[in-house]
């Protein structure tokens, strides 16, 4: 039986229940860049290794000899680097395509096995599962049909990933704006909309929009 990787540095994509058919596979799991190292991976030799969520970056003698599997969502070539769900809602993009491609050198730039379409409605935490999905979907299909990856056609657009004081809400916001603020960070691991009170953090969460108005979970925090 072929084996494969599964290299995932944070939880979404495994904490979403699995299909029977994507059980059905001998799948090593990987959350730590400490155990992605090539003897550990001559040990397993696998066919593929899948990336759903990496922090770090994976070295060339990595990529070079196991086929690496990486998912990015944005309409590639478009929205190559980071934090792509955040800039892509800033941006007023209703959906986007969650992208296999093949890992490379360069972040982002490899041809694509597949591509499926998700909505970018709700919070992070709504968006998240909908990715798991399509992921687990993209796994079983690459495993089973072994596809040849297709070059990204167009001109790249690049991403640039956020930090955390960027999660400050600004001042001029118009009520759609700080709508899609608050909902596209509001996720596990990830720093929440907030202002700064004097002394206090004000975080937002589980927002609703009703009508032109605004509700939303309030946390209050000491610095």
């Amino acid at each position: 039986m072929k084996r494969y990787v599964i290299a995932s540095s944070r939880d979404w994509f495994l904490n979403e229940e699995k299909s029977p058919a994507f059980l059905e596979y001998d799948f090593t799991y990987i959350n730590n860049k400490e155990d992605l190292n090539k003897e550990n991976l001559d040990r397993i030799s696998p066919r593929y290794i899948f990336f759903p969520h990496w922090n770090w970056k994976v070295s060339s003698d990595i990529f070079d000899t196991f086929e690496c599997v990486a998912f990015h969502t944005a309409p590639l070539p478009y929205g190559r680097g980071g934090s792509p769900i955040q800039n892509l809602i800033m941006q007023d993009f209703e959906e986007s395509p969650v992208n296999a491609l093949k890992m490379s050198k360069n972040l982002d730039s490899g041809p694509i096995y597949e591509s499926m379409d998700i909505s970018l409605s709700g919070s992070l935490s709504d968006i998240f599962p909908r990715i798991a999905k399509k992921i687990e979907l993209m796994i079983i299909n690459i495993i089973n049909n072994e596809p040849m990856p297709i070059d990204q056609i167009g001109e790249p657009r690049f991403f640039k990933r956020r930090k955390p004081s960027d999660s400050k809400i600004p001042e001029n916001y118009s009520i759609d704006q700080l709508y899609n603020h608050i909902r596209m960070l509001d996720g596990p691991d990830y720093p929440k909309a907030f202002i700064d009170l004097g002394s206090k953090g004000i975080e937002f969460s589980q927002v609703e929009k009703i009508g032109d108005e605004l509700r939303a979970v309030v946390t209050i925090k000491s610095k």
